[in-house]
């Protein structure tokens, strides 16, 4: 098992993409989990937050599977030296601190540049010959980058503010993860489909009824993530969390996720099903229910560390799923068709969240922890009626 583990870490092609991604994880990082309370510096209401990050996700949707269509024509190494190109200017104009432009260049960035990015780290990934090893030593270095980074942009955004250098050395660092990305990275592009042929086969495939099932899981399970917007929000304007403690807890759930997933890549190897799934999702939503009944931080630390441990099995568990459920040579278009599913249900769930926030904190985490069991319920309702073996 190490030794399987230490051969996929000496692959330099992983290396380098594992790298370059990890330069621009940290960028990301030093800003990510504090973008909410920036907004509210400039005094932007919890409503409108809801309200940019739901456009972001509209903009997903109308943009989401072109890009993935272009992905699979460019290759993933293109995809991802453009996204982190992107990435400079748009950090640049947000470093001008004016509201306006930045929120036009937060959703940009939040909208088309992840989108690619993530498109492009997905095709790596899936098409690799391991999936859910490669993703393991994928988070390894993105993780252990990311958790420097919180925590050191939970420490600058306390004592010095929102400062133009701290945008200006973000930009430098996505320049240099796109030029390691350009150099070092196969190019890997799809000569042999044309982009009519693409489509034809996503939409050809999707009728699968185990992909059906992935992507509507994928859907209601989206919400339970306890680094959106609003839990942030809610852990330092309700519980006052300093930002500095933020960033600790932020940074250390980036550094389990480092190891973690790499561990679970070899454990749940054979035991990646839509029935164990469940289980996690199940876990993880009654987290949700419990989260706003506790108001001591060492019981939600706990609760927050818990749910670290569901995701990074839900991770890995997803990837071999996706994988399961996905064509190699339109695996680009795939990925976009769910990730919009997901993103028109994020659009209204921002806005509900939104909602429900302003009138009472809890209901958001009630309204997400239902959605995860309503999920769950479809899955037990799916391997009872068609008894696949290969999901039980």
């Amino acid at each position: 098992m190490l030794k399987e583990i230490y051969y996929l870490i000496r692959d330099k092609i992983l290396f380098y993409f594992s790298l370059s991604s990890g330069i621009s994880t940290f960028a990301y990082s030093l800003l990510a989990y504090y973008f909410p309370i920036i907004m509210t510096f400039f005094n932007i209401n919890i409503f409108i937050i809801g309200t940019i990050y739901s456009i972001t996700n509209f903009v997903y949707v109308i943009l989401n599977l072109p890009l993935g269509i272009i992905v699979d024509k460019i290759g993933s190494r293109n995809a991802l030296v453009i996204s982190a190109l992107i990435a400079v200017p748009l950090f640049l104009i947000m470093g001008t601190r004016i509201a306006v432009f930045f929120i036009i260049s937060f959703i940009i960035f939040e909208s088309i540049v992840r989108m690619i990015n993530s498109l492009g780290i997905h095709k790596f990934i899936l098409d690799y010959r391991d999936a859910g090893k490669a993703f393991g030593v994928f988070s390894l270095i993105t993780s252990i980058l990311a958790s420097i980074g919180i925590l050191t942009g939970g420490f600058l955004l306390q004592y010095f503010g929102v400062s133009l250098l701290l945008f200006v050395f973000i930009s430098i660092l996505f320049g240099i993860s796109s030029l390691i990305r350009f150099l070092k990275l196969p190019k890997g592009e799809n000569k042999n489909y044309k982009v009519g042929k693409i489509m034809q086969l996503s939409f050809k495939h999707i009728r699968d009824k185990t992909l059906l099932l992935y992507i509507l899981t994928s859907i209601l399970s989206s919400g339970l993530n306890l680094e959106v917007f609003y839990v942030t929000i809610y852990f330092v304007k309700y519980l006052s969390i300093p930002l500095t403690l933020i960033g600790v807890i932020y940074s250390t759930y980036a550094i389990i996720m480092a190891f973690l997933p790499l561990l679970f890549s070899i454990i749940l190897s054979n035991y990646s099903s839509f029935k164990n799934l469940s289980l996690i999702l199940f876990s993880e939503s009654f987290i949700f229910f419990l989260i706003p009944l506790v108001y001591n931080i060492y019981i939600t630390f706990i609760l927050f560390y818990f749910w670290t441990l569901l995701v990074a099995m839900q991770n890995i568990m997803g990837v071999n799923i996706s994988k399961s459920v996905t064509r190699s040579e339109i695996r680009g278009s795939q990925i976009a068709l769910i990730s919009t599913f997901t993103n028109i249900f994020q659009i209204f769930y921002n806005i509900v969240i939104g909602i429900l926030f302003e009138i009472k904190p809890s209901y958001a985490f009630y309204f997400s922890g239902t959605l995860g069991i309503i999920a769950v319920s479809i899955i037990i309702l799916f391997i009872l009626l068609f008894h696949t073996q290969n999901d039980m």
